[in-house]
């Protein structure tokens, strides 16, 4: 199992070398494959609906109908949560972390990548947690990735920003 993990390296037009890593859910279901099951399920409750009915047991028909919505509600929920994304930007100068929501809604922090370090805390819980360290201040980041992935990204983080350090910034004339 992969996620869509992205990594994007990218030169911004001042010549500064910048890394952009993008991290997106796995969604392994993809629009068609819901509609499909979403249809197969429907036509298997609905052959069960016409048993129950030709038995004289109609009112269950109703709860099947509930259990057909609550499905789609529940996958509808499940993929609004999927659309979430975290961009990492890594420059000589600065970490730039943006979250998107799955309504849109976007949060950015903005740190020295000196003082940066990718932490990976080790599996005393259910999950492993993927950390930047700046100074004492930690910052979870790809909370939904699966623990497989975590130590890779954390590896690939590490070594971005070591690169990063020995990039020297460009500076240029007003």
């Amino acid at each position: 199992m992969t996620s869509q993990l992205r990594w994007q390296y990218e030169t911004s037009n001042t010549g500064d070398h910048i890394i952009t890593i993008k991290l997106r859910p796995y969604r392994s279901l993809s629009l068609q494959g819901f509609k499909i099951v979403m249809t197969a399920l429907s036509l298997a409750i609905f052959s069960l609906g016409l048993g129950f009915y030709l038995l004289g047991a109609w009112p269950v028909i109703g709860f099947l109908g509930a259990e057909i919505g609550l499905v789609w509600f529940a996958c509808r929920f499940n993929y609004q949560a999927g659309q979430l994304i975290e961009e990492i930007t890594i420059s000589p100068v600065s970490v730039i972390i943006t979250r998107t929501d799955w309504r849109g809604r976007h949060t950015k922090q903005i740190l020295d990548s000196a003082w940066i370090k990718a932490e990976l805390v080790p599996k005393k819980a259910r999950r492993r947690k993927l950390f930047l360290r700046h100074h004492s201040k930690l910052l979870e980041i790809g909370a939904f990735l699966p623990p497989a992935e975590k130590p890779s990204l954390a590896s690939a983080l590490n070594n971005a920003l070591a690169q990063a350090k020995l990039t020297p910034p460009i500076h240029h004339p007003s």
